[in-house]
């Protein structure tokens, strides 16, 4: 950008104030509540963030109810051939500080796609995998094929009880299919 076409001394004071009002209210709105004025600018804002799609959700990491569920999801093609092709969501445990900021979005995904709430993402999650494992496969996306997407988890035990090894495989009570699709091209 040239000198001249750099905002004039009120244009750039506007797009100033517009990206601090931004931030404001993406903090007021995220942030956990403190204090009780927080509280009010929360219900203030409350309907500007939704109008605008801007809500984030609960950003409650430890409090107060933490998670007391270990989830995964596998997807697994069947293609008419008798070949297969299986997807699982990252082990989460087994990534770098780095990688699960970098990729925390895709841990949420994985975390939710497996709540019946979301069953209209199912789908495009299994289609998704269908066009992935024809790649990996080397196999042409024109193969027809049956798409299942499976519920792994498994209780994380109160701090009294010992823990689960970690080469200990889920049981079978601990994983359900969820949904499953036909794809045909």
């Amino acid at each position: 950008m040239e000198a001249d076409d750099a905002p004039s001394g009120a244009k750039r004071s506007t797009i100033d104030g517009f990206l601090v009002v931004i931030l404001i209210v993406l903090c007021g709105t995220a942030l956990p509540i403190f204090h009780p004025a927080q509280f009010r600018l929360r219900e203030w804002l409350d309907p500007l963030v939704d109008g605008l799609g801007l809500w984030q959700g609960q950003w409650q990491l430890f409090a107060p109810e933490t998670d007391k569920v270990n989830s995964a999801i596998v997807v697994v093609v069947e293609y008419d051939d008798g070949t297969t092709y299986e997807w699982r969501s990252p082990e989460w445990s087994q990534r770098s500080p780095w990688q699960k900021f970098r990729h925390f979005r895709m841990m949420e995904y994985a975390d939710g796609v497996r709540l019946d709430d979301n069953a209209g993402a199912w789908d495009a999650l299994a289609a998704h995998v269908y066009a992935v494992g024809s790649d990996a496969t080397g196999d042409t996306p024109s193969k027809p094929g049956t798409v299942s997407l499976w519920r792994h988890w498994i209780v994380i035990p109160p701090p009294e009880e010992p823990l689960r090894p970690m080469s200990e495989s889920f049981r079978p009570d601990q994983r359900f299919k969820f949904h499953a699709v036909r794809i045909s091209p």
